[in-house]
């Protein structure tokens, strides 16, 4: 006897009691009722104690933080005015080297948050102390030619008195100062100046020593967008220059100082602060964080802002009023407990499998993933058969979809799958030398397994990096960084790929000579510039991958490495100049010239990148 098409054997749908039934016939209304109750008691006891939490901690916190931040520093301006006092003596004499320069470096034992103190005549002769230079305690500089001291020295010349002045960084160190200046005066002419440098590491020391529980998450801004001590700037921040002489906060690392000023601010939380505190709320992966800040003035402009962060977790302990929860309903929740205890041990324990089984999948973790069993209740039954279903689907899936790139895209949540457009990336392409000859000497499944094993080490360089494998063709593969999530330092990623590849490639050769197996030889090209990137191709069958001209060129630049590298083993990575212009020093680039490129009308710039 044969099923009809569209009907189901009744046999096999899962046996079992409805939750359905269970629920409504038992306590579903009284568990309603109780969890009403224990929310809207325990919604209201959460906000006030939370804004009772941020009135009283704001000040304590910040206040102290900013009170330390001002022991710091106002020592050093009452040093420099000092000194100045000393230096506007007639019977100093500012034209003795010897004598300023002590002068100068006795300062700094009694200052030891300044790192450099400098003494600038009218004609802007510099006379410098360091205090951690013991090779070089005192030097002596001209500035003359510097427009930038110019308008310093005339911005010092007609101020009345000390100030804290624009930060500058020091050419030779990369280190960024805040710096106080005084101008020097006898018998009304002016006679030079005095300038003492702060650096921003010592100060983001300072703050990491003050001790307590928010220390790590202690900081300064200048204005609104500029991190000026952080404990993430002790060694320094890469980078930095006169004209952006601070880190941005979304160059810091600091993912809750990122959001600062993108999160929302809930309304309970937004309670009006005292003495010009301000809080924000920022949500971070499932946890909540209260950023208290205020603004300090009087250290130059733009203000700066003084704030630390911790998570709302911490304060738990101090919400004592959570107590009164469980009161409010016990009586409800006595009644329902013990019609609970049946249905609770026989549906608890399948949908803590099920949920535990999701979360392992949730980003396509599927090797880990267990299968569901029977349980009592039907509808449970049901949604692990699905279940099961849909681990042996997704299995095939991973298959031929890379599983980094669906990570990736998952995490970019609601965003339009079909929208495509322009980005700025690092393409590259990679082909084995020599492989036609190489495949007709070995059987099918022999190459095959090679190509497997040597993609699976191509493309784990690729991915350490963050990059995408976009295609395997033959014995090639493309790759790009910069989406789906953008990557500032698209090509230096790249770059560092490639390097981690030729590693991996001579170390594979060495295996393969001491197993008695021919060496290969890889060519890679890199090319940068914008693409059009998104889901290409039919509604049925769709590829996100990248199209335009900066494609073409990378291929063309991994055939031109055959031509001008002529490597048989080992790795030979050409890049364009567009890509050497975005990757910082640390590089070994060799240029190669000026190169035509089949299907480019103009010639583009070549280099050999060298492990």
């Amino acid at each position: 006897m044969t099923d009809t098409p569209g009907t189901a054997k009744t046999g096999n749908r899962p046996s079992g009691l409805p939750i359905a039934h269970a629920i409504l016939g038992g306590i579903g209304g009284l568990v309603l009722v109780a969890v009403a109750l224990v929310f809207v008691a325990g919604y209201e006891v959460a906000r006030r104690n939370t804004t009772e939490l941020i009135r009283d901690k704001a000040e304590l916190i910040i206040g102290s933080i900013i009170e330390h931040t001002r022991a710091h520093l106002d020592p050093a301006h009452a040093q420099i005015a000092f000194l100045a006092d000393l230096m506007t003596d007639p019977s100093v004499d500012l034209a003795d080297k010897t004598a300023i320069g002590k002068l100068l470096t006795a300062s700094l034992a009694a200052v030891p948050q300044v790192s450099v103190v400098a003494f600038v005549d009218p004609d802007l002769r510099v006379l410098r102390a360091f205090r951690n230079r013991p090779n070089e305690s005192v030097s002596f500089a001209d500035w003359s030619d510097s427009a930038y001291f110019q308008r310093t020295m005339a911005e010092v010349k007609n101020a009345g008195a000390a100030y804290w002045g624009e930060l500058f960084v020091a050419e030779d160190t990369g280190q960024t100062f805040i710096n106080i200046r005084v101008p020097l005066r006898r018998d009304g002419r002016f006679a030079g100046a005095l300038i003492a440098g702060v650096s921003i590491s010592d100060l983001s020391s300072f703050l990491g020593a003050l001790g307590g529980n928010h220390t790590d998450n202690t900081f300064i801004l200048s204005g609104q967008h500029s991190v000026l001590a952080h404990p993430r700037l002790l060694n320094g921040f890469p980078g930095l220059s006169d004209i952006r002489p601070l880190p941005a906060l979304s160059e810091l690392g600091d993912p809750v100082l990122a959001r600062l000023w993108t999160a929302e601010q809930p309304a309970q939380i937004s309670v009006p602060m005292r003495n010009g505190l301000k809080a924000r709320i920022v949500d971070l992966e499932g946890e909540t964080y209260v950023v208290l800040f205020r603004a300090l003035t009087g250290f130059g402009k733009p203000a700066w802002l003084v704030g630390s962060y911790a998570p709302v977790g911490d304060a738990a302990s101090q919400l004592q009023r959570l107590g009164l929860m469980p009161w409010i309903g016990l009586g409800i929740l006595a009644v329902a407990l013990a019609l609970a205890v049946w249905l609770g041990r026989g549906l608890s324990r399948p949908i803590l499998e099920l949920a535990s089984a999701a979360r392992q999948i949730r980003y396509l973790n599927l090797d880990g993933a267990p299968t569901i069993g029977r349980s009592r209740f039907r509808e449970v039954n049901e949604a692990a058969n699905a279940f099961n279903a849909m681990i042996g689907g997704l299995r095939w899936f991973e298959t031929y979809v890379p599983r980094s790139l669906v990570r990736r895209l998952i995490a970019r949540g609601g965003e339009d799958p079909e929208q495509s457009e322009e980005r700025e990336v690092t393409v590259l392409f990679t082909d084995i030398v020599g492989f036609t000859a190489f495949a007709e000497e070995l059987p099918a499944p022999a190459v095959a397994a090679f190509l497997n094993e040597h993609f699976t080490l191509v493309a784990g360089c690729i991915e350490a990096e963050g990059g995408t494998v976009d295609k395997y063709m033959g014995d090639a593969l493309m790759a790009f960084w910069g989406a789906p999530e953008r990557q500032a330092d698209h090509a230096e990623r790249a770059c560092r790929a490639a390097l981690a590849i030729a590693r991996a490639v001579e170390a594979d050769n060495a295996r393969r000579r001491n197993a008695g197996l021919p060496p290969i030889g890889l060519r890679i090209g890199m090319h940068s510039g914008p693409v059009i990137v998104g889901n290409i191709g039919a509604p049925g069958r769709v590829n996100y991958t990248i199209i335009g001209d900066v494609v073409n060129t990378a291929e063309r630049l991994e055939g031109l490495a055959r031509e001008l590298l002529r490597q048989d083993t080992g790795v030979s990575t050409l890049v364009s100049g567009d890509t050497a212009d975005r990757i910082g020093p640390g590089y070994d680039l060799s240029p190669v010239g000026s190169q035509h490129l089949r299907g480019r009308h103009e010639p583009i710039s070549v280099f050999h990148l060298k492990a």
